[in-house]
């Protein structure tokens, strides 16, 4: 009995002795961070010729290699690309590639984040194809990534890949379904992230075809976007000579299309594509007809599964053979989106009749442009305009931009910039560590 009162007292004693300790309240600290941006590298081809737009002089990149070289402010918002990837900061207004091969083709594309996973449907494995993927891992450790492929007949399997770390490496599209015509890929990554970037270029003998980046697409979903595809007034010495969406169901059930044209002129449907049959796990083509007499339009696919999508458009602009890839938008709100320093067009479809954007300026002037966007808003992009920045709590928006040069035209639609994440530091109590100094006497 004794012993059981003894136990009793002795717990009471410290219930007490830790109720005694004065209560401090916890202090949190919070950082705020974002994903770097990955710019892609200059193929094997010594025509090859390209440009990394950033929205300021100061932000910070370095060569991707195995030095691992600290990020550093640059003197210039043009960066020529190299043999090797760039890293840059996520702080920054999302970069932009311009690439081309002098008097050939032009092609245009936003760098992105290192991610789990991308899909891609374009490009071609057929004997015109010089097209190919490129993979960066920017990460100290290797990458093992899975590519799903699907082609007009259906499943090709996959291919397993791994990619040293702080390492790029290129990939023929012929080296993975040899002669496939239409062509669709997964990547996911098995082990790491990677930043993956897809060209499509074409030649039959010596006649060049043109080439553009293959734009990710967004994840498969029911309703899809192409925002910013070339019309028949796109310009004076254009002619479309065929465009055609490509699309593929990732299920495995049919899906049934609907397809909007949207434009400054409104909303239609073409004849014959208010109920298009795609079969699932196969990738099709679909032609486009009477085209909308405008410069750029947009369209709009309704599906009754959830499909990816891009569309094709092949022509001659100014005489010269080119093609155009205009793929899936994503809804931008509070974004920063750096521009080439080139005159162009900006496309906008958004829910609300009216969007308003600061546009900067060479020598930081800041301007506002509003302009109305039902259902789409087309804006003449100076060749000044270095960026545009959407400010927080902004209607959501899908944007795309084009333009035109003397090697070629090429489109690309402009992903929101990267978000950040807040990440909470650990929270130390140094009084449990460091004795005071009446415990040492």
């Amino acid at each position: 009995m004794r012993i059981r009162l003894y136990i009793l007292a002795t717990f009471i004693g410290l219930i007490a002795a830790t109720t005694a300790i004065p209560n401090k309240p916890e202090k949190r600290e919070f950082v705020e961070s974002a994903s770097t941006f990955v710019c892609p590298a200059k193929s094997g081809n010594s025509n090859t010729n390209g440009v990394i737009h950033v929205g300021a002089k100061a932000v910070k990149s370095a060569l991707i290699d195995k030095k691992n070289r600290p990020l550093k402010k640059g003197k210039d918002r043009s960066l020529s690309i190299s043999t090797k990837a760039r890293v840059i900061e996520g702080e920054s207004g999302t970069p932009i590639l311009l690439a081309s091969k002098p008097s050939t083709w032009l092609a245009l594309t936003q760098c992105t984040s290192s991610s789990g996973e991308f899909w891609f449907v374009g490009g071609t494995s057929d004997v015109s194809s010089l097209g190919y993927f490129q993979f960066t891992n920017e990460n100290l450790g290797k990458a093992i990534i899975d590519i799903e492929l699907w082609s007009e007949d259906g499943s090709e399997g996959s291919r397993t890949l791994t990619i040293p770390a702080r390492s790029t490496k290129n990939y023929s599209l012929t080296t993975f379904m040899p002669g496939k015509n239409l062509t669709a890929f997964n990547v996911i990554s098995r082990s790491g992230l990677v930043n993956t970037t897809l060209l499509d270029e074409r030649r039959r003998g010596l006649t060049p075809y043109g080439a553009d980046f293959v734009p990710v697409s967004a994840a498969p979903d029911k309703n899809v976007i192409m925002v910013g595809v070339p019309g028949p007034k796109f310009s004076k010495k254009s002619k479309i000579t065929s465009q055609k969406i490509r699309i593929f169901v990732p299920g495995e059930t049919d899906a049934i299309i609907q397809v909007n044209y949207l434009s400054k002129s409104g909303i239609f449907a073409p004849v014959g594509l208010d109920s298009i049959r795609v079969p699932a796990q196969r990738v099709v083509e679909v032609e486009l007809p009477e085209l909308p007499n405008d410069q750029l339009f947009s369209l709009q696919l309704r599906a009754t599964e959830p499909i990816i999508a891009s569309t094709v458009t092949r022509g001659t602009f100014d005489k010269r053979r080119e093609l155009i890839w205009s793929g899936s938008a994503q809804k931008n709100q509070d974004s920063k989106i750096a521009l080439p320093e080139r005159s162009g067009y900006l496309s906008i479809v958004s829910s609300e009749p009216k969007v308003s954007f600061v546009v900067v300026k060479s020598g930081g002037k800041r301007s506002t442009v509003t302009m109305t966007t039902d259902p789409m808003g087309l804006w003449k992009v100076p060749d000044t305009a270095r960026e545009i920045q959407f400010s927080a709590g902004a209607p959501p928006k899908l944007l795309a931009i084009t333009i035109e040069s003397i090697s070629g035209v090429a489109s690309a639609p402009l992903a929101p910039a990267q978000s950040k994440e807040v990440t909470t530091l650990p929270v130390i109590d140094s009084t449990l560590l460091i004795p005071d100094s009446n415990s040492l006497n």
